[in-house]
């Protein structure tokens, strides 16, 4: 004998197939969805006038932006803080990139994004991905949509972090990250690849070292100074041929293993030189004493683990 309940599950398994049958049997008769135009490449040939800058409240920014000032840009500067305004850079407006509707709205009208805002320091993946990941991404989209066609990336020189500090490590060597933040610098790049090729649009990656007013301020051995920070963003915002390329931005130090930027093809000249890469050394050795790991490697406490996310 069956149980009772038998005929109710009988007949719902009948309704299930024939729901399934229906829905079938109308697939081939639907309209595929229609799809938007893909956006017409930038045009390259035009020179930069506005330019949206993230990240206008950090460190990097107000270091950088007066230098920038001094270029004739229309910059238009924003920051999730909402700050008033920095020194020399002007009023600064409040936006989270980390909706897409907000850089949609903020990227139109302009030539071109520098994109400076970010988490740069140690965190676990879910604090980094909103604001390392998903805002680039949003960003990207949005030049892409809007036609600016030059776009610079602040990634960072944590990427190579994990490589011996002799060792010689140019644009064209492997990443070899050496944090979960460096991880995302690194997703970043293969984000601006993508929209550089898929896109036709001139993409930077610029490898931050440590960026400070001054040489003793700086991680040993990573320095690099506003004014030639500066000089790789006017750089970027210059080019006229689409794809993307990637500048170790780290100042020049005497005897350093350390080739020269791939910016140097195009121009760059470093005007802030640091110290002799023996000094550097020496102040690596000093500065990390009990930590083998963050003399020997590029990426210091990040590649030894002791930088507090």
């Amino acid at each position: 004998m069956s149980p009772p309940h038998a005929g109710v599950v009988a007949d719902l398994l009948g309704r299930v197939q024939r729901a399934a049958l229906r829905r079938l049997a109308t697939v081939g008769r639907r309209r595929p969805a229609s799809r938007s135009a893909a956006p017409a490449p930038p045009d390259l040939s035009c020179a930069v006038r506005r330019v949206l800058v993230t990240g206008a409240g950090g460190r990097v920014a107000t270091l950088v932006l007066p230098w920038l000032r001094r270029d004739g840009l229309e910059l238009a500067c924003v920051d999730r803080r909402g700050v008033g305004g920095v020194p020399a850079t002007g009023a600064v407006q409040r936006a989270d990139l980390r909706s897409a509707a907000a850089a949609d709205r903020l990227v139109r009208g302009h030539d071109a994004i520098v994109h400076l805002a970010a988490v740069a320091t140690e965190a676990c993946v879910e604090d980094l991905l909103p604001d390392n990941v998903l805002a680039l991404s949003h960003l990207l989209e949005a030049a892409a949509r809007h036609g600016a066609g030059r776009f610079v990336f602040a990634s960072s020189m944590h990427v190579v972090g994990m490589y011996d500090r002799d060792q010689p490590v140019d644009e064209s060597s492997p990443p070899r990250p050496d944090s979960h933040y460096a991880a995302s610098k690194v997703h970043g790049e293969a984000l601006c690849r993508l929209y550089a090729e898929r896109h036709a649009m001139a993409v930077t990656c610029l490898r931050l070292g440590s960026v400070t007013a001054t040489l003793e301020e700086a991680e040993p051995a990573n320095w690099i100074g506003p004014q030639d920070v500066a000089q790789m963003v006017e750089i970027a915002l210059r080019r006229e041929r689409p794809g993307l390329e990637i500048f170790h931005a780290v100042a020049d130090y005497e005897g350093s293993p350390l080739p020269a930027s791939r910016a140097a093809a195009f121009g760059y000249r470093c005007r802030q030189p640091a110290e002799p890469w023996a000094v550097a050394l020496a102040r690596v050795a000093r500065t990390w004493r009990d930590d083998p790991v963050a003399r020997r490697k590029r990426g210091a406490t990040f590649a030894s683990g002791r930088t507090g996310g």
